[in-house]
């Protein structure tokens, strides 16, 4: 299984993440043949070699032209006045552009990110977000160019390690603002993931950083067992007493089941109607949570009362609770962390005599069984008129 583990010892930033995945061995002249296909003008960009403590990497440097009516002048990233962009600017770019589809769909999610993020620095919504930096013709390129990237490189799995930023105070385009600067914490709240604040007076984790690790992984911690292929070192423009890099590690992993964490939400209701648990089953799952099942129980004086019981990721947490106090008379819930192992799946179209059904392929040990969705599988029945069971039948 390819996969790709970010190593954040240092931080993480737009340039240093795009500078990473470029050293992994992508073609810089096709990278650049990608990128101009946002039809974008006015810019350039240039590939170069740094040494941080011994270690060699690469740096992009997004450089813009500024044309005037008798010559043109070069400005770097950091000279030139940033222009104000909202999202749905930035929606029409992508959309617009000839990049892959799937690259376009990540750069905009990315984006939304750092949209819903400003949203609630500044008190608005993330449609009426004006992105400063973020708008900035370098920082599109950081964000779409990582996106094409991640599509040519295809992992089908990717962590990330702790995250790591400075202390102190970075200028913006509202002054000086404290490290962890607002938007990266808004970023890490809504994914759930924390980070360790290392003792270097300086930014490291810029909110465009921010939100694409988010948006990348599915796990940050120590990097999982896996046979290294490459490693790519993206060098970031500032000096710190360690090593200013983000290093990126291509492997493969070679597991039959995986191990992941999961937030167990648990609570006991005994003056609730099935009807009433059914609705809040189905709430639930439409608010992200993994499974959600009832165990009959006798409480207190032996009463009959059910169990509710819910598996969710740690972001889903607040949403979770909010529909079980709302929905529901319980007053209180007890929720811990839980390890489970799940085996690799990916969604398959089976083909049956009646016709196509989607369903589930899952492999261990190098045997794969398919299992048929019961909502599709319950369609085509209907459709043709025939038992539920003889469209099942065809999970193997």
């Amino acid at each position: 299984m390819n996969a790709l583990y970010f190593d954040c010892f240092s931080g993480i930033s737009g340039d240093m993440t795009l500078s990473a995945l470029l050293d992994l061995g992508i073609d810089f002249q096709w990278f650049v043949n990608e990128l101009k296909k946002l039809h974008l003008d006015g810019w350039d960009i240039a590939l170069s070699e740094k040494v941080e403590h011994g270690v060699a990497a690469k740096h992009v440097d997004v450089q813009l032209l500024e044309l005037h009516s008798s010559h043109s002048t070069l400005h770097t990233e950091h000279e030139h006045e940033h222009h104000h962009r909202n999202m749905a600017d930035i929606e029409h770019i992508i959309n617009e552009s000839n990049i892959s589809d799937n690259a376009k769909n990540l750069a905009i999610r990315i984006f939304m990110r750092l949209a819903v993020a400003e949203a609630k620095v500044h008190n608005t919504t993330p449609e009426k977000v004006h992105f400063h930096e973020v708008g900035a013709i370098d920082s599109i390129i950081d964000i779409v160019g990582t996106a094409i990237c991640i599509d040519y490189l295809a992992p089908e799995k990717i962590f990330a390690s702790v995250l790591h930023d400075g202390y102190g105070f970075a200028h913006c385009q509202h002054g000086l603002i404290p490290v962890p600067v607002p938007a990266v914490l808004e970023v890490l709240a809504e994914k759930g993931v924390g980070f360790k604040q290392l003792d270097i007076e300086s930014e490291m984790m810029t909110p465009t950083g921010a939100a694409i690790i988010c948006e990348l992984a599915e796990r940050f911690g120590a990097m999982p067992e896996m046979q290294i292929t490459k490693t790519g070192y993206g060098a970031g423009s500032k000096k710190f007493k360690i090593p200013n890099l983000l290093r990126v590690v291509q492997g493969n992993i070679n597991v039959s089941a995986e191990n992941e964490k999961v937030t167990v939400i648990e609570t006991n209701i005994d003056d609730s109607t099935p009807e009433i648990l059914g609705h809040v089953m189905e709430r639930l799952l439409e608010a992200g949570a993994k499974d959600v099942f009832f165990t009959p129980i006798y409480m207190k004086k032996c009463r009959p009362a059910t169990m509710l019981s819910i598996l969710c990721d740690r972001n889903k947490i607040s949403d979770i609770e909010h529909i079980i106090f709302t929905e529901t008379s319980t007053i209180g819930v007890r929720k811990y962390t839980a390890e489970r192992t799940v085996l690799p799946r990916k969604e398959v179209t089976v083909s049956t005599p009646y016709g196509d059904v989607k369903g589930k392929e899952y492999e261990y040990n190098g045997t794969k069984r398919v299992s048929v969705e019961y909502d599709d599988a319950r369609r085509l029945a209907q459709a043709k008129n025939v038992p539920l069971r003889t469209i099942l039948e065809f999970s193997m």
